[in-house]
């Protein structure tokens, strides 16, 4: 019988778990693929190359648009333990191309900081103490309130710019330009790791203010309501990645926090299912 999957080839698949150093990707799993076997010649292997868009038709996100080698290929592929495979599979509407491909992104950025982190947690009280300050920076409505209650876009633009000057200089503003606290930038924390994580959340930043100027250009949302003013965007897939891309920024400050042992963020008070 003829096989009509567009399958990852053996390279592709070792290329995939060998740039997030075998760990999943789920930022909420990160469980480890790959180890020791009992047998001294074999490893146990628990990791997927699953595809973000299927790779036949009929399976879970399908693009007919696509290539069989662009189904086939890297871009098209996110590492996973074997649960959370099954799990984007089951819940497609949850697992959305867009979240999974910010997983993919950091993930791989994560694999990175590891690298050159020397240590993976800090005991040093100075990093705790930034920790908690940057904790402060994304404790906002900017970042706890899905995008269509927003007020105005300018404002909403103010304040990711602002979280990116706390982020660099340590001095954290209200939207109207008034001082709140004052401490150090990122580049004062002495834990590697931790600061490859919070150059990651910034260049999320201004990724976030450079698509937001591109909706803006292209007439992607609207205003409505009387008094309180809400965003109405035209293409819902904007939308979705605002909310989810400002969702796992606070995954990855929160997985910091876990480390240093210190309270994290909340999470948005709505939980964005569509």
């Amino acid at each position: 019988m003829a096989n009509n999957r567009d399958d990852f080839s053996q390279k592709i698949k070792d290329l995939l778990g060998n740039r997030v150093g075998w760990r999943c990707s789920n930022p909420d799993c990160r469980k480890a693929t790959r180890g020791a076997n009992d047998d001294p010649q074999e490893i146990t292997n628990i990791g997927v190359a699953a595809h973000i868009h299927a790779a036949a038709a009929g399976g879970p996100r399908y693009d007919p648009q696509m290539s069989p080698e662009e189904r086939k290929s890297a871009e098209n592929g996110i590492w996973l333990c074997q649960s959370c495979s099954k799990l984007i599979d089951d819940d497609v509407i949850r697992y959305s191309i867009q979240l999974l491909r910010i997983w993919k992104e950091n993930a791989e950025r994560l694999a990175i900081a590891e690298l050159q982190s020397a240590s993976a947690v800090s005991t040093d009280n100075k990093d705790k103490e930034l920790l908690r300050f940057f904790v402060q920076c994304f404790d906002r409505p900017a970042f706890q309130d899905p995008i269509n209650q927003e007020g105005r876009m300018e404002d909403f633009d103010q304040a990711i710019e602002d979280t990116i000057i706390a982020m660099n200089t340590g001095v954290l503003r209200t939207r109207d330009g008034m001082i709140i606290k004052q401490s150090e930038g990122k580049s004062a924390i002495l834990n590697e790791a931790w600061r490859e994580k919070l150059d990651t959340i910034t260049d999320i930043l201004v990724a976030l203010r450079k698509r937001l100027k591109i909706a803006k250009a292209e007439n992607l949302y609207s205003t409505y309501g009387k008094g309180e003013v809400m965003y109405c965007f035209y293409d819902r897939e904007i939308e979705k990645w605002f909310d989810l891309t400002r969702e796992e920024i606070l995954k990855l400050l929160s997985s910091m926090c876990q480390e240093a042992g210190i309270s994290g963020l909340r999470f948005p008070r709505q939980s964005y299912r569509w």
